[in-house]
């Protein structure tokens, strides 16, 4: 068993060359820091650089970055560092002027010998490596020009401290070409394939590349993963500007990808961080160990980056990771045999872990929060933040716990933005302070179900447990369950502390559960503000000065307090959340839009990996919840962002959250608050001249696309009709129009989906676009009596009033469909029968169309239940002239139907209806007569 410990510093993305001056600032910064920390003991065995060293590819960027930058960093380190320094290029390292013009597509091929690890593939890649060529010629590491040679990339072979570590270089920006290199690229599969096999037997493989794995085509993705997870390898790499770490599988076995952020994007003090990651392995627990930090411009220092890696990973100031394969090793795991692997979306907590978040907020942690990001446990637990008076109600629900003998479950209720979070963390926290035989379950991912088979396991009975759910409607039915199956030896020691919006617990008739049966059970309403919590709100954000309280600096000391509970009080007549609209009036009120113009930008610098940016996935959220449009879930979101759904939390809603853009309920997702998302639109068509109807269209698809694709898709009928009929009501036909097309498109086999789009053309005075959709429906496509009469009135109004009459009887008949006509349906097919026999009287002046219509009307009559539906088949039955027509009974009536069919037909149809409908001549309305005489009994 390896003992040791290995530990290396990762910088990536330096642009050296984008701007002198700042960036010979940072690397000092970044020096003296690695000092500090080498005097501190922490002394790195490697340096990798993943990429981007240079800004443009010349020669005198890589000078800039090998004398003033590399060559001091070293000496710095020493412990013989320059011989375990490792650079791989990044899509900045490319010389694009040099030969752009190349088919990447035909040498990414995997029938292509580019990339081959010989002779003959370096000559195919003779094209590409002038790009390179500064790169290649500046590197001063012990792996030196072998992206020129036929290898295509370097192996490293080091023994440190026992530990025999594999290192591989690869070129992930071989094919770079512009800003649409994402998913074209590859670092040549039998590249990589080549240099792992080289290492042979060792204790640890570390990948170094620029791209992440989704940047590449396709097609060598899964070859890829496949390689790197046989070999067990930690990829390294950069590009997007952000720190991440996740757990990755191929062909059944794990590696591990670390993401660095930039080291240098912005000057100090701009929006944009830069920062570093370290990292440490040790071999003793088969552990990887990571810490990012950014340096701070206000502190001037560097401080840890707290929302870089989830923190259930956290264990102090590192998050820790299972080494992929220690396993295989012998190595000992991160989570011991004995211990229940926790399901996804779930943490545990002890009491002490939470002590190092009872601290001051820095700043720019606090702003964000006062902005209304989601709280974690470091926010929430500060000592910035005042506890508001519903925390002491829920804690004083959980004082008998250890005593009781019963689960104690107790909920808060909350409107949206209203500060249920908060309080849910500060309750939990404060309650468990101190209490070393306590632990929390916590669910930190809302879409995550409750399944009692995977969390019962994990209810030691060493300790009391309080679960923690926020969002927890979905979940009511399954805690109850929970309840149930909780065995003896945990009664009175699991309880559960929940928190959901009230309107979305009152919809899911969670209240009408058996909780009274199964646990003692209590809910509290967190609404409005008293003085006295106002005032510590204002003193919160006074202590961080101007940036803290906003625009309230304009008010009198004495008054803010009194202003910020006006507010509240005048928020909480409108149906949002009354607390943070109020924040948001107060502190923000004269400048909102310019407070959702600098969101939309710094959402512009965070990447999603699938493609685009979290600014896209914002635009969306905005543009539903500004127009009232209240069911955007996350598979939806999910696919019209190309991203992963699994991918979904980590990528996009988390640095959502973290920006006080975006806030979810278990099943949808909106911005922090309707005023927010108004501000944003407005921004995006004014400003950058947004078309807000093509994203309408795109999410109407994507909703459809999603569900075809297996993913269940809450509210599926809105997408399909009320979207598209929302805009039509609102007198934004054209945009309408487009977004029913768009669903339309995507699911041609629905004839629903179809009447709604033919309805919504008709409705447009449109009825011959209505008349093209019917005409060109699939004949042996299953079709519903609404797609008959919907087509007859579109018929109607393009004057076939044959045809229009013949659809219309054949939606009533017992040939339209097996299930039997329904009294809804036939009272308006029968009203549509009238005007069409009418209008044919009136072309043909033939009494039997006349007669028709009265019998129809006396069917009508005697189906009608309401006033109104008498009243307009008592219109039909008038009116005869000088035409003498009497039926006396209501078989007489169905014959004159039949009449008219058959009068119709002979008058002449088009050829579509005629082989639609071949039995036109024996239709039976065997239904509709039962129905009339079950509404006669």
């Amino acid at each position: 068993m390896k003992t040791s410990n290995l530990r290396w510093l990762h910088v990536s993305d330096l642009h050296v060359g984008m701007d002198d001056y700042a960036q010979r600032s940072m690397f000092e910064y970044i020096k003296s820091h690695v000092k500090k920390r080498k005097e501190e003991g922490f002394i790195p065995d490697f340096l990798f650089v993943t990429g981007d060293l240079a800004n443009k590819g010349l020669s005198s960027e890589y000078e800039t970055f090998w004398l003033e930058f590399i060559a001091p960093l070293q000496e710095v380190i020493g412990n013989g560092i320059e011989h375990r320094t490792f650079v791989v290029p990044g899509n900045h390292d490319v010389n694009r002027k040099v030969n752009p013009h190349f088919d990447r597509a035909e040498m990414a091929d995997p029938k292509s010998h580019c990339f081959d690890a010989n002779d003959e593939g370096l000559d195919l890649r003779t094209i590409l490596l002038p790009r390179f060529k500064a790169f290649i010629d500046s590197d001063s590491t012990v792996a030196e020009g072998m992206f020129g040679k036929p290898e295509g990339s370097f192996t490293n072979l080091s023994e440190i401290n026992n530990l025999k570590v594999g290192i591989a270089g690869i070129n992930t920006a071989w094919l770079c070409k512009d800003d649409q290199d994402e998913r074209k690229l590859t670092p040549g599969k039998t590249l990589l394939e080549h240099s792992l096999i080289q290492l042979g037997d060792i204790d640890l493989t570390i990948v170094l590349g620029h791209h992440p794995l989704e940047w590449l085509a396709p097609g060598e993705q899964k070859a890829i993963k496949s390689i790197l997870a046989r070999h067990h390898a930690l990829y390294l790499h950069g590009h997007l500007h952000n720190v991440w770490a996740e757990p990755s599988y191929g062909s059944g076995h794990k590696f591990l990808t670390v993401q660095a952020g930039a080291a240098f994007q912005a000057r100090e003090g701009e929006k944009w961080r830069n920062g570093i990651v370290w990292g440490e392995v040790d071999f003793t627990t088969g552990i990887l160990n990571l810490q990012a930090r950014h340096w701070s411009y206000d502190n001037q220092d560097w401080p840890l980056v707290s929302d870089a890696f989830p923190d259930y990973n956290r264990t102090g100031d590192w998050w820790a990771y299972p080494l992929p394969g220690t396993e295989t090793k012998g190595l000992s795991k991160h989570v011991t045999i004995s211990e229940p692997l926790l399901p996804s979306g779930w943490i545990t907590v002890k009491p002490d872990d939470l002590q190092q978040y009872y601290v001051t907020l820095q700043e720019e942690v606090a702003i964000q929060f006062f902005n209304g990001a989601v709280p974690g446990w470091s926010a929430a637990l500060s000592t910035s933040i005042p506890r508001r008076k519903i925390v002491e109600k829920l804690i004083a629900s959980f004082q008998n716990a250890e005593t009781f003998g019963r689960s104690i479950v107790t909920l808060l209720l909350a409107s949206g933005c209203e500060g249920k979070t908060t309080a849910l963390l500060q309750t939990a926290g404060e309650f468990v302070k101190c209490k070393s035989n306590w632990r929390i379950l916590r669910r930190v991912d809302d879409a995550e179900p409750l399944k009692p088979t995977e969390i019962l396991p994990i209810l030691s009975g060493d300790f009391y447990w309080l679960v923690v759910i926020d969002e927890a409607d979905r979940t009511a039915e399954t805690i109850i369950s929970l309840l149930r199956q909780i065995p003896t030896y945990l009664h009175g020691r699991v309880h559960f502390l929940l928190a959901c919006r009230d309107s979305d617990w009152i919809a899911s008739k969670a209240n009408d559960l058996p909780w009274a049966s199964n646990c003692s059970f209590s809910q509290h309403r967190l609404e409005g503000l008293s003085a006295e919590e106002a005032t510590l709100i204002v003193s919160a954000w006074t202590s961080y000065g101007e940036k803290g309280l906003g625009d309230l600096t304009k008010t009198p000391v004495e008054d803010r307090a009194t202003v910020l509970e006006k507010q509240v009080y005048q928020e909480a007549k409108t149906s949002e959340g009354a607390f943070f609209g109020a924040l948001l009036a107060v502190r923000h009120g004269s400048d909102l839009p310019n407070h959702a113009r600098l969101m939309l930008e710094r959402l512009e610098q965070r990447k999603i990996p699938s493609g685009g940016t979290v600014r896209d996935a914002l635009t969306i959220i905005a543009a539903m919840h500004s127009e009232g449009l209240e069911f955007l879930s996350r598979p939806v979101l999910a696919h019209v962002l190309s991203c992963p759904l699994a991918k979904l939390h980590r990528d996009v809603l988390l640095p959502l959250g973290q920006e006080a853009a975006a806030t979810t309920t278990s099943s949808y997702i909106f911005t922090r608050h309707k005023k927010i998302a108004d501000a944003i639109v407005s921004i995006l068509e004014k400003d950058f001249g947004e078309d807000m109807a093509d994203l309408f269209v795109s999410l109407g698809k994507s909703a459809i696309e999603s569900y075809k694709g297996g993913q269940t898709v809450p509210e599926l009928a809105k997408w399909r009709f009320e979207l598209a009929e929302h805009f039509c009501l609102s007198g934004r036909t054209h945009a309408g129009l487009e977004i029913a097309i768009g669903v339309y498109s995507s699911e041609q086999d629905n004839y629903k989906t179809l009447v709604n789009t033919a309805n919504l053309f008709r409705k447009a005075e449109m009825p011959d676009k209505a008349l093209d959709l019917f005409r060109k429906f699939p004949p042996f496509a299953h079709k519903g009596r609404a797609f008959y009469f919907e087509w007859s009135r579109s018929e109607a109004e393009m004057d076939n009033l044959a045809d229009a009459a013949i659809l219309a009887a054949f939606s009533v008949s017992d040939d339209c469909v097996d299930i039997r006509v329904q009294s809804d349906h036939a009272l308006k097919a029968l009203n549509g029968l009238c005007v069409s026999f009418s209008s044919l009287f009136l072309a043909y002046r033939d009494a039997v169309f006349l007669r028709a219509k009265i019998g129809v009307a006396i069917i009508g009559h005697h189906l009608s239940l309401s006033d109104q539906d008498i009243e307009k088949f008592d219109k039909h039955m008038k009116g005869t002239g000088t035409l003498n027509i009497s039926i006396d009974s209501v078989d007489h009536a169905f014959l004159a139907l039949i009449d008219g069919i058959n009068a119709a037909n002979f008058s002449g149809i088009s050829q579509k209806i005629a082989t639609e409908i071949p039995n036109i001549k024996n239709l039976c309305f065997e239904g509709l007569e039962r129905l009339v005489e079950a509404s006669n009994k």
